[in-house]
């Protein structure tokens, strides 16, 4: 019997995470025979690599993951976020040598002037790691955020007026990015019953009937199992082709993930199957509408 133990997760505790992109493993066959086990009988002679990436979408340019920013974003875009409640944006670096570049994120007011810099330190950044940083912005006075060093990214900040819900996906590349989406959601459940039939009263050993015990009738459909699963509807801002172009790494990503609290993270899926690139030539400027269900879902049982 083979059993996998490489697995990966996201991780979401500290400003800044590190993943190793590539994880090596050796296979060993062994056998058990009436209760004695022989272990490493046969031990594969090299070492094999399980790797947190899949392929990118065709058609489409790949980013440069020498040393810099892997992901497909633009280098501008749009963040839909409450700076009184404000979500994470995540973004990731990979890099094949040791100790790179500090990321310096300089954040700007309206009228160009800098409200304040944070630098994140990359002293201890290992070669061939991915490192992962966590963006929060509680200043309602931001109006676009800078970040510098061994890649250049913008991110404009636009206060909307409803709660605006954020995804965490893994990229093709390996590193986790994410993105409010700040305009209509709906949330919603649907549900599974099950229910039986039984006779609508009780006869006593006096063979007297009766409908009815304590002001409360017997009834003759009973339920007794609900399966509830959590559905959501979200709404993007207007996106332009490049970003549209972006996030179809979000629908194509094998792990999407939900800020419920500006501190934790649920599994969730997309529902949608399909997935349309849009321009401004063929559809104008459009929001991206789409609904995820969450992966927990739960019973309620009464027998």
């Amino acid at each position: 019997m083979l059993q996998g133990f490489i697995s990966y997760s996201f991780k979401a505790a500290d400003d800044t995470e590190d993943y190793n992109p590539r994880v090596s493993y050796q296979l060993k066959f062994g056998e058990q025979y009436n209760g004695v086990l022989y272990t490493n009988l046969l031990v594969d002679s090299t070492n094999r690599y399980a790797f947190n990436t899949y392929a990118p979408r065709p058609f489409t340019s790949t980013a440069v993951i020498s040393n810099g920013l892997i992901s497909n974003m633009p280098s501008v875009i749009n963040v839909y976020d409450k700076p009184t409640n404000p979500n994470s944006l995540f973004i990731s670096q990979f890099s094949n040598v040791t100790g790179v570049t500090d990321l310096t994120a300089t954040y700007y007011d309206k009228n160009g002037s800098v409200l304040n810099t944070a630098v994140f330190d990359n002293s201890t950044f290992q070669a061939n790691t991915i490192r992962q940083y966590r963006i929060v912005n509680s200043s309602e006075d931001t109006d676009y955020v800078l970040f510098t060093g061994a890649f250049s990214l913008r991110a404009n900040y636009h206060c909307p007026k409803r709660t605006p819900i954020s995804l965490v996906w893994l990229n093709p590349y390996g590193g986790y990015e994410s993105l409010p989406f700040g305009m209509v959601s709906k949330k919603s459940i649907e549900i599974e019953r099950k229910d039986y039939t039984r006779v609508n009263y009780q006869i006593n050993a006096s063979g007297e009937v009766s409908y009815l015990s304590n002001n409360v009738f017997y009834g003759g459909k009973k339920g007794y199992h609900s399966n509830v699963k959590t559905m959501m509807s979200l709404t993007s801002h207007l996106l332009n082709k490049d970003e549209y172009e972006w996030l179809a790494d979000l629908f194509i990503s094998p792990e999407v993930y939900m800020e419920l609290d500006n501190e934790n993270f649920i599994p969730v899926t997309i529902t949608e199957n399909n997935y349309e690139y849009r321009t401004y030539d063929n559809s104008r400027l459009t929001p991206l509408q789409f609904s995820i269900e969450y992966s927990d879902k739960y019973n309620a049982q009464n027998l």
